[in-house]
């Protein structure tokens, strides 16, 4: 196939037969959508078959949220095609716009003549039992008389009575009927409500897009009209999933898509990219920045020192009146000046769809979906499987036991794809069951990150306080200490050797008469200071076999002139 050229230019220069062309109705499907963090590019594809000879190609009933600048159509024929500037224009329509918006409006109507139908039986039946309450009343009346008159039939009226009373229960349960009908009705409304309320647009207008060209001969010809549009999003979402027993790590990625466009994107190739077509392009120019004085005719200094004089002849001077005075004299100055308008009042906000933030760090990439997917118009959240990263795992135990005696089982992971990890939200599952979420940052590859999957009960964790004491010393120079002593008692349950890191802290001076030390002798060694060059960090790795047991001992000191008092100790 022979790729269109294209000319932006005036078709009507090129061919003054223009006037007279045909027109056809691009029968356009959407086939490709990229979406970007906070609007998307959707692609309409359409075929036509034209005869020779210049036409336009009319695409109907684009969405009025499409930004105009952003349309471009390209195309290809057997045939010889040129294309020329396309044209838009906003259609106004008494309907809505929304295939769906129009769809749930018009549920609602139904819903509502069926609750007023409903209510207009309920009415029919009120007024059956009081056409009922008025025969047992002259029915009444005449037993009465058949009684002064001795001509009763006791049997007549037990009949007539127990028809009555068949006849009333019936009216009465109808209405009950009625009265759950109305109930669930307005539940059905309740819920149709609240689905137009998350994708109302309220729009009653659109775009028509009019493409002229001209057939060099009969063809059939490809076009594709792309747009971008507004009020679309997406953020990325990883499963981490952890096999404890190989310790195999899965790391796969998402997109969560939701837009509210105004149009579905039904079984659409989709791509999800980090770039951001709706910053600038170029730097904006750097402008002279002038300095000057300022002159008034008002010299606000003497209204200042002239409300101060006046205000405190006689009396000492009030702060909270001097500061009146002051504000006074700043309004003055704000409402005289050229530049203050006093009718300028705040401008309205207009509500704007939420965008997702993700930090790339400057990297930009496009994930293609695999397979076609649909996002709905209608602001919910659609999760779709991107694709997944080669991770390299190690399972270590996380101990920290001043906080808990706990230990945690922790994924070591060293990224090994080629493109790196956006930031987002991570569910963890521990072995096929949920166990939480948390988030993760950029990693580029070969980057290294821990993932916690929670307690793991196969350590047992024991932490005791061996010493606490203060004490007073010095007879010439009196100084206070504080030293404390910890064991932490750690045992590997499980049938096969853990990797172990122990994280405590140790009181860090920040004053030189503050003197703070690891003491070696009550402390296990092997230690390592400053981890992650965080002062007071302390830590220990090793190994613990099956079944085996180990003590973790740290003993620290401080000491300060006993005339001061210090803050900060845990």
């Amino acid at each position: 196939m022979k790729q269109i050229s294209f000319f932006m230019l005036a078709l009507l220069l090129i061919f003054p037969a223009l006037a007279q062309a045909e027109e056809f109705t691009a029968e356009s499907k959407i086939s490709g959508v990229t979406v970007y963090t906070n609007r998307a590019a959707v692609t309409r594809h359409a075929k036509i078959k034209l005869p020779q000879g210049a036409h336009t190609v009319v695409f109907r009933g684009l969405p009025d949220r499409i930004a105009t600048d952003s349309l471009r159509v390209e195309g290809s024929a057997k045939a010889d095609v040129v294309i020329g500037a396309l044209a838009h224009k906003r259609v106004i329509t008494q309907e809505l716009t929304s295939e769906k918006e129009r769809v749930l409006s018009d549920n609602l109507q139904k819903l509502a003549d069926q609750i007023g139908f409903e209510k207009a039986e309920i009415n029919a039946l009120k007024n059956r039992l009081q056409l009922m309450d008025t025969i047992k009343t002259h029915a009444l009346q005449q037993i009465n008389e058949e009684i002064k008159s001795f001509t009763l039939q006791p049997l007549q009226w037990i009949s007539a009575a127990k028809k009555m009373q068949e006849e009333t229960a019936a009216v009465k349960q109808a209405q009950q009927q009625h009265d759950i009908n109305i109930r669930d009705l307005n539940e059905a409304v309740q819920k149709v409500k609240r689905e137009l309320s998350s994708l109302r647009t309220g729009s009653r207008s659109s775009y028509e897009v009019t493409v002229p060209l001209e057939a060099m001969a009969a063809t059939e010809l490809e076009l594709d009209l792309t747009y971008q549009t507004g009020n679309a999003s997406w953020q990325p979402i990883y499963d981490a999933r952890l096999d404890t027993d190989s310790g195999d790590l899965v790391l796969v990625q998402y997109g969560a898509v939701r837009q509210l466009s105004g149009e579905d994107w039904s079984d659409v190739a989709l791509t999800l990219s980090t770039a951001q077509p709706h910053r600038s392009a170029a730097l904006p120019p750097l402008n002279p920045v002038w300095v000057n004085s300022y002159k008034s005719s008002v010299d606000y200094s003497v209204l200042r020192a002239n409300a101060t004089a006046q205000g405190t002849v006689g009396a000492v001077t009030d702060p909270l009146q001097e500061w009146r005075r002051t504000a006074e004299a700043r309004r003055f100055e704000i409402e005289f000046s050229d530049d203050h308008d006093p009718t300028a009042t705040a401008p309205q906000k207009q509500a704007q769809f939420a965008a997702a933030q993700v930090d790339t760090g400057g990297f930009v990439a496009e994930y293609r979906v695999p397979n076609t997917v649909t996002v709905l118009s209608d602001n919910e959240e659609t999760k779709l499987m991107v694709g997944s990263f080669d991770v390299e795992n190690k399972l270590e135990i996380h101990i920290q036991p001043q906080h808990l005696a706990e230990a945690f089982l922790v994924a070591h992971g060293k990224l090994k794809s080629e493109a790196p990890v956006l930031p987002g939200q991570v569910n963890l599952f521990r072995d096929g069951a949920y166990v939480g979420k948390t988030r993760i940052p950029l990693l580029r590859p070969e980057e290294e990150h821990n993932l916690f999957f929670g307690v793991d009960d196969s350590l047992s964790v024991k932490r005791n306080t061996l010493k606490d004491e203060r004490k007073d010393d010095g007879l010439i120079v009196k100084e206070a200490s504080l030293e404390r002593h910890y064991i932490t008692e750690i045992k590997n349950l499980r049938k096969t050797p853990v990797d172990i890191r122990v994280r405590e802290t140790v009181p860090v001076s920040k004053d030189d008469e503050i003197e703070i030390a690891i003491l070696r002798d009550k402390t296990t060694q092997g230690y390592e200071t400053d981890i992650d060059k965080i002062s007071g960090l302390t830590g220990w790795s090793f190994t613990l076999a099956p079944e085996e047991q180990k003590d973790i001992r740290l003993g620290w000191k401080v000491t300060w002139p006993q005339e001061d008092r210090i803050t900060g100790l845990p």
